[in-house]
C-alpha cells in the first residue's frame, strides 16, 4: 500500500515538473528585460533571439545562420515590443531629411508628442502616433536572408534609418529598405545585424514622413459662434484688381453683401457666399514648406502674391496670401505673419480668382417690398405700408405674416395685381458690368424710399444692341436687357 501511494505521489510530482518546464519554455518574455529571449513563433522560433548589447541597444541574434541565410524562412515574430507610453525620443533620417519627435506621457493621460525645433507649430492629428506605433512595436513575417551589400534589398541607400530611445534607457535602430516583391512587405534590418526581415509596409510607411507631413493641415478655424461668422469687411486684391465687400445690414435689399466700388451695390449672392466660405475653416491638401526663405517664397509665387484677402470678424482678423492657380487649379497659400506654406485647390478659396465681373449682382436693384415706403415709376407714385398680422387657428396655433398695402393716391391696388409687377421691377437683370455713359432722357426711372429713411434710384437709358445703360444712384454700372425694360413699361400701363 505504501509503494502504491509513493508511486502516485511521484507521478503527480513529475506532472507538476513537466508543467513548470512547459510554462518556462512558452511564457512570453519582455524584450526590454536585458536578457536574451526568443522573438519568433512557429517551428523555427529557436533560430531568432533578441539581446541588448552593452550600450543598451536592442539586437537580434540568429542561432541558425545557415537556415536564416537560405532566405524566405517562414519564421515570424516580434522584433521589438513596447507601448507608445514607453517611448522617449524617435530620430528619423530619410529622403526628406531628418527630425526628432519626443514623447511624454503624464500619468493617467495620453502621450504628447513634440516635433523638436517646431514646437510652435500644431501637428497633424494621428501622424506622430503612427510613427510612435511603429517605433514601439514591430513584427516581421519572414526572414529574407542576409544583406550582402548589394542594392536588391535597398540597404546600400536605405529609405529610412530610425533610432528610438525608450524610457528604460535602451534603444532600437531600424533600417528600412525596398519593398519586397508581390506585396509581401518591406525589407528591414534591426540593430547591427545583417539579417533582413520582411515587415508590414503600412506599419513602416510613417518612417518616410518628412517635417511637412507632420505639420497640421488646418490653416485656420471656423467661427465658434454664429455672431462671429460674418465679416464686417472683406478686402480683396486679385490679379491686380481690388474689391471690397461689406455686409448688408440695412436689410432693405435682397443680398448678404454690398460691393463698395464703383458704387455701393448688392454683390452677387453666389460669388460672395463662396468668398465668405473660403476665408475661415480652411483645410489644406498638404504642407509644402515650413519657415521658407525669401527665395523659396519667390519660387512658390508668394513673394508678390497673386491674391490677398483681409477679413475683419468680431473675434479675429484673417489675412491670407495666395499664388496664382497652376494648371491643375492648385494654389500655394500662407496666413500672413505665419511660417507655413500650404497647397489647396483654388476652388476652396474663391477670393483668389474673383473680381468685379464675378461679383456683379444678378439684378440692377432688388429691394424688399416689405421695406418700402414709396415707389416712383416714371410719373407714377405708389405708397406702401407693411405690418405684421397674427392669425390664430381653431387649435390655438398662431401664424404670423407680413401684410402689405399699396395705394396710388387714394386708390388701393390689390396686392395680387401689384406683386407680379413689383417682381418685374425688382428682377431687371444686370446683363453685364460694362460702364457706358448714358445719353438722352431715361426711358425708365424707378425711385425707392424705404421705411428707415434711406433711398435708391435706378435709371435706364436706351443704348445699342438691345441694351439699356443701367444707372444706379447716379453711376453707370452696366447694361440691362431691352426685354426687361419693355416688360416693365408695358405692365405699368396695365397697373
Amino acid at each position: 500500500m505504501k509503494k502504491k501511494k509513493t508511486l502516485i505521489i511521484a507521478i503527480i510530482a513529475a506532472v507538476a515538473l513537466v508543467g513548470v518546464m512547459l510554462l518556462l519554455i512558452f511564457l512570453p518574455k519582455s524584450c526590454n528585460s536585458g536578457a536574451e529571449n526568443s522573438a519568433a513563433t512557429g517551428d523555427e522560433a529557436d533560430i531568432v533571439r533578441l539581446t541588448t548589447d552593452s550600450k543598451g541597444v536592442h539586437q537580434v541574434k540568429i542561432t541558425d545562420e545557415k537556415k536564416a541565410a537560405s532566405g524566405d524562412s517562414e519564421v515570424s515574430g516580434t522584433l521589438i515590443e513596447y507601448t507608445p507610453s514607453q517611448l522617449k525620443n524617435i530620430h528619423v533620417e530619410n529622403k526628406q531629411g531628418s527630425f526628432d519627435v519626443t514623447a511624454n506621457t503624464p500619468e493617467g493621460e495620453a502621450t504628447v508628442y513634440t516635433l523638436v525645433g517646431y514646437e510652435d507649430f500644431d501637428l497633424q492629428t494621428g501622424a506622430p502616433d503612427s510613427i510612435a506605433n511603429a517605433a514601439a512595436r514591430l513584427e516581421f513575417s519572414m526572414i529574407a536572408g542576409l544583406d550582402d551589400g548589394g542594392s536588391d534589398f535597398g540597404f546600400d541607400d536605405p529609405r529610412s534609418v530610425v533610432t528610438v530611445e525608450y524610457t528604460d534607457g535602451t534603444k532600437s535602430v531600424f533600417t528600412i529598405g525596398n519593398d519586397a516583391p508581390q506585396d509581401k512587405g518591406t525589407y528591414a534590418k534591426f540593430g547591427d545585424s545583417d539579417e533582413i526581415f520582411v515587415v508590414n509596409s503600412q506599419t513602416v510607411a510613417p518612417f518616410d514622413f518628412g517635417v511637412n507631413d507632420l505639420i497640421s493641415l488646418t490653416i485656420n478655424t471656423s467661427a465658434e459662434v454664429e455672431e462671429n461668422a460674418q465679416a464686417s469687411e472683406i478686402a480683396i486684391t486679385a490679379n491686380g484688381e481690388s474689391v471690397t465687400l461689406v455686409p448688408n445690414t440695412e436689410n432693405n435689399l435682397n443680398g448678404s453683401y454690398f460691393l463698395t466700388e464703383p458704387v455701393k451695390m448688392i454683390a452677387g449672392e453666389s460669388e460672395s457666399s463662396k468668398i465668405e466660405g473660403g476665408i475661415r475653416g480652411l483645410y489644406a491638401d498638404k504642407v509644402v514648406m515650413v519657415n521658407p526663405s525669401a527665395g523659396q517664397l519667390s519660387d512658390l509665387g508668394l513673394s508678390e502674391p497673386y491674391a490677398k484677402v483681409k477679413a475683419v470678424y468680431p473675434d479675429v482678423t484673417v489675412a491670407l496670401s495666395a499664388s496664382k492657380p497652376d494648371s491643375e487649379g492648385k494654389i500655394n497659400l500662407m496666413v500672413d505673419g505665419e511660417k507655413v506654406v500650404y497647397t489647396l485647390s483654388a476652388e476652396k478659396a474663391a477670393w483668389v480668382t474673383t473680381g468685379r465681373e464675378k461679383l456683379k449682382s444678378d439684378y440692377v436693384l432688388s429691394p424688399k417690398m416689405t421695406s418700402l415706403k414709396t415707389m416712383n415709376i416714371n410719373d407714377t407714385k405708389l405708397d406702401l405700408s407693411s405690418r405684421e398680422s397674427t392669425v390664430t387657428d381653431d387649435r390655438g396655433s398662431e401664424t404670423t405674416s407680413t401684410v402689405t398695402t399699396v395705394f396710388r393716391g387714394t386708390e388701393e391696388i390689390q396686392l395680387d395685381n401689384f406683386s407680379p409687377f413689383f417682381d418685374e421691377t425688382a428682377m431687371i437683370a444686370l446683363a453685364d458690368d460694362k460702364a457706358e455713359n448714358p445719353s438722352g432722357k431715361a426711358a425708365l426711372t424707378i425711385s425707392y424710399t424705404y421705411a428707415d429713411g434711406n433711398s435708391d434710384k435706378a435709371e435706364f437709358y436706351e443704348a445699342s444692341d438691345n441694351r439699356y445703360v443701367a444707372v444706379l444712384n447716379g453711376t453707370a454700372i452696366g447694361h440691362a436687357r431691352k426685354s426687361d425694360i419693355t416688360r416693365v413699361l408695358d405692365d405699368l400701363k396695365k397697373l
